[in-house]
């Protein structure tokens, strides 16, 4: 093993980066030499999993490190580094996860920001993934008071809300969850969002397209707020927003109508943003029964002919176009989603054949479709066509007819055949529900 130390520093750090952290840690203890080189990779990347592991974390950077000098035969080895620069422990990324049920008695606002200072101040460039599982509604509305520098990445599963009987997510009506994670006060480096209050944790999220839409708690669950209020009145501009690049929010009936106005519909644009992902959001139905088939398609008609701006169909057809990633589960859609097909003699004689791209793994389609410059669309129209407009047939020959040679359509309807859509290739079909039952990877799950 003490060959190791033979090879140019370089090479050593390359060889690290392929060791996790146990091996690390036996490697620094077989020598003084060996801990000396290996402290800089140990303390690279670092996850947390509980308060007490991060207070001591904090303290031990507090520390000046009890080394003794290198030795003549390492200082011949690495000749250019200083023993500063040895005893470097620069963290780049900082990974930490806390439970409500385990640490939830012991942390406030302040003590979690002291910790993430004490960080920052050490290692000036670390990014710092903070999240939470569990309500938290004690302690969420102090760090409004507090600030969390460095956290780039913020990640919570709000579920759970039945633990705290009678509690709310705000300790006042001035500041609810919103302003803190987007008015760019308390998070001044956040660029990366993900709510989800259906979730307790992780392994609480949906195994299934199916399971994701329609296992969603109804608004009336919720004890922590009354989503049909409006809190336009309370709701601070979101500045974070400027430096926000993905927003995920995912089964919250906190997202009202109010704060999607406020999010999207202000002077201040979110030029940054790569990716925004809305999953059933319950606030944002605009009828209450939907669980009900029986007035469904009825409500959503009047709905629609009452509101014809609002047609969801339409509002996709003339904004979606230059959006690369598309996902959408809509209660009914129509041909009125695709853009007019233009049937020239040329297009009509043109002969079509299965895409030569291949769909397996389907998991991973869309990321290939991407780097090959396509643009991606997945509709799921769970109880068929709008107003009966058409049979779903016709909506898929619409689809087939259209004349967007960068666009793929992945086409799903309950007890109907999946299809998949390239452009100018006829229609790749699959059993029924085939995509709605088929189980997530486990980078699908986060959605």
């Amino acid at each position: 093993m003490l060959s190791v130390l033979d090879l140019p520093r370089e090479l050593y750090l390359m060889v690290c980066t392929y060791l996790q952290p146990t091996d690390l840690a036996r490697l620094a203890g077989v020598s003084r030499d060996h801990y000396l080189a290996a402290q800089e990779p140990l303390y690279t990347a670092i996850t947390i999993t509980s308060y007490g592991r991060f207070v001591k974390l904090v303290d031990i950077l507090r520390r000046v490190p009890v080394v003794s000098t290198i030795s003549p035969q390492q200082r011949l080895r690495w000749f250019k580094l200083t023993d500063a620069q040895l005893r470097e422990r620069d963290i780049k990324h900082l990974n930490i996860i806390l439970d409500n049920r385990e640490d939830g008695y012991r942390i406030t606002g302040a003590t979690l920001s002291n910790c993430i200072g004490a960080v920052a101040r050490k290692c000036y460039s670390v990014k710092i993934h903070l999240t939470l599982y569990g309500a938290w509604p004690k302690w969420i509305p102090q760090l409004e008071r507090f600030g969390l520098p460095n956290v780039t990445k913020l990640t919570l599963f709000l579920g759970g809300a039945e633990l705290e009987p009678g509690r709310t997510w705000r300790g006042s009506d001035e500041s609810p969850l919103w302003n803190l994670v987007f008015s760019g006060s308390s998070f001044s480096d956040l660029k990366d969002v993900y709510i989800n209050t259906r979730a307790y944790n992780p392994g609480d999220l949906p195994s299934s397209l199916r399971e994701s839409i329609h296992g969603a708690h109804p608004v009336r669950d919720y004890v922590w707020t009354k989503p049909h209020e409006s809190t336009s009145d309370n709701v601070v501009p979101f500045y974070g927003l400027r430096r926000m690049e993905q927003i995920v929010l995912a089964h919250t009936p906190h997202l009202t109508l109010d704060i999607m106005q406020s999010l999207f519909g202000s002077d201040i644009i979110p030029q940054n943003l790569t990716k925004l992902e809305i999953v059933n959001c319950a606030s944002l139905h605009p009828f209450d029964n939907d669980d009900d088939d029986s007035f469904l398609d009825t409500q959503y008609a009047a709905h629609i002919d009452q509101h014809p701006a609002e047609h969801p169909c339409n509002i996709v057809r003339e904004l979606g176009t230059r959006i690369q990633y598309l996902d959408l589960a809509l209660p009914f859609a129509c041909a009125k989603i695709f853009p007019p097909a233009q049937k020239t003699w040329q297009a009509l004689a043109a002969p079509r054949d299965y895409p030569a791209f291949p769909r397996e793994p389907v998991e991973t389609l869309p990321a290939r479709l991407m780097a090959q410059g396509y643009k991606y669309r997945r509709l799921i129209s769970w109880h068929g066509v709008c107003r009966g407009a058409h049979k779903w047939g016709d909506m898929r020959e619409a689809a087939a007819d259209m004349r967007q040679e960068d666009v793929s359509w992945v086409l799903v309807s309950p007890n109907q055949a999946d299809c998949w859509q390239m452009p100018g290739c006829l229609a790749v079909e699959r059993l029924a529900n085939e995509e709605l039952l088929r189980v997530f990877a486990e980078e699908e799950r986060w959605a």
